[in-house]
């Protein structure tokens, strides 16, 4: 996969899977933006993980629930690089309570981090590619996009509805040589994952175990490259067979 040379924003870098990608892609040579929020302790030091791969790589704090600090961030984009080849909506927010006791305020948030922020970025994103000759953005969903989770209706509600912003944006921007795909992960172990839940989900994944940060990495990496110039649309579920029917029968997962 060539993407040396390639500008890469991934929000939500600073730490899990966006931390693993943006290493991954600064491996292969990609200029990596490495975003995270505002007070986040751990941003400085991801910058300095992908920087041991790429010192060209740098980072931009971001509060992704206010729309003029997106607009800012993208335009110091702008002024440092001049473009921009991949967008990966890593950043997400999540928080479990039952449905019947959700507030507005919490639904509204993760709605917020979680679909709006990426649909501004996206827009954004896709008017300096246009010019540019074309570029990828990539959604990170999850398999509860399509298969719900207890406790979990605005985080299920916000990656459903990614999908459809996915298709559409694909719609629209083929013409444009944009490519807009999502990767839905399932049980990923990151130092966020509880212990216990994960070996929950042995029992429920065909594969064995649960993915690690590399597996989502590469799929990412993937739709990102050439190889899939032909691949806009989609969402590629990597769960190593979890939403093979298993989950159904475990409504504790």
């Amino acid at each position: 996969m060539d993407l040396e040379g390639k500008v890469v924003l991934i929000t939500g870098s600073w730490c899990g899977i966006g931390l693993r990608t943006a290493t991954h892609f600064a491996e292969r040579g990609s200029v990596v933006i490495v975003h995270g929020p505002e007070d986040s302790d751990g941003l400085q030091a991801a910058l300095e993980t992908v920087s041991r791969e790429n010192p060209k790589s740098i980072k931009l704090a971001c509060n992704l629930a206010d729309s003029k600090a997106i607009q800012s961030m993208f335009q110091s984009i702008e002024e440092h690089f001049g473009r921009l080849d991949v967008l990966i909506n890593n950043a997400a927010a999540q928080n479990p309570s039952k449905f019947l006791e959700l507030s507005e305020e919490d639904w509204e948030r993760v709605l917020r981090v979680n679909l709006t922020a990426p649909f501004l970025c996206s827009q954004l994103a896709a008017k300096m590619m246009i010019p540019q000759g074309g570029g990828k953005i990539i959604n990170i969903g999850s398999v509860h996009e399509y298969q719900p989770r207890r406790n979990y209706v605005h985080y299920s509600a916000s990656k459903g509805g990614l999908v459809m912003l996915t298709k559409s944006m694909a719609l629209e921007l083929a013409e444009h040589n944009v490519q807009v795909n999502q990767v839905a992960p399932g049980a990923v172990a990151t130092r966020l994952t509880d212990p216990s839940r994960q070996k929950q989900f042995l029992t429920a994944v065909p594969a064995g175990r649960v993915a690690t940060t590399s597996d989502i990495a590469s799929a990412v990496a993937f739709l990102a490259s050439e190889e899939a110039d032909y691949v806009t649309g989609v969402s590629f579920t990597v769960d190593g067979g979890l939403t093979l029917g298993f989950c159904a029968s475990r409504p504790d997962l």
